[in-house]
């Protein structure tokens, strides 16, 4: 791969530190804008703007389908949890791609929040609104399956 730009032509290589240091930083810096063109501007971790969500998968999330009770609840938010630190999403699009994990009865019920609040507030919910609102959801859906054993229904 060949780099374009402001090289030097007349003096190729660089007779101090400093100027050695100087365009070994211009190298690197029109390599990085060409390979970001090239990739349509994502490159590298793209830590600026956080993960991309190829990135975000690479961390090996778990998708999550709403059955399991507490206990698989937890531990999903746990491992969520270690999965948005390990990959440094960016909180604007954590719930984004959060949601992307849900399946069967979650995603279900995540459908029913998005049209009940709206596209654009629910995916503007942190990430800690978000399990707030999923763990009051479990716990309604705990006490309903207890009280249907303890009525015998």
């Amino acid at each position: 791969m060949s780099i374009q730009g402001n090289t030097n032509i007349s003096n190729p290589l660089p007779t101090t530190e400093a100027e050695f240091q100087e365009r070994l930083l211009q190298v690197i810096a029109q390599y990085e804008a060409l390979r970001s063109e090239r990739s349509g501007g994502t490159s590298g971790n793209n830590l600026a703007n956080g993960c991309t969500y190829k990135q975000f998968l690479g961390c090996q999330p778990l998708r999550f389908d709403g059955t399991g009770g507490v206990v698989t609840f937890v531990r999903w938010i746990e491992k969520t949890d270690t999965v948005l630190r390990a990959s440094r999403c960016a909180p604007e699009h954590q719930v984004t791609y959060i949601s992307g994990l849900f399946q069967d009865g979650a995603l279900s019920w995540w459908k029913l929040q998005v049209q009940t609040m709206g596209e654009t507030t629910a995916y503007a919910l942190s990430w800690d609104e978000l399990k707030e609102l999923m763990h009051k959801s479990t716990v309604r859906e705990q006490k309903a399956r207890r009280w249907k054993l303890s009525s015998g229904t």
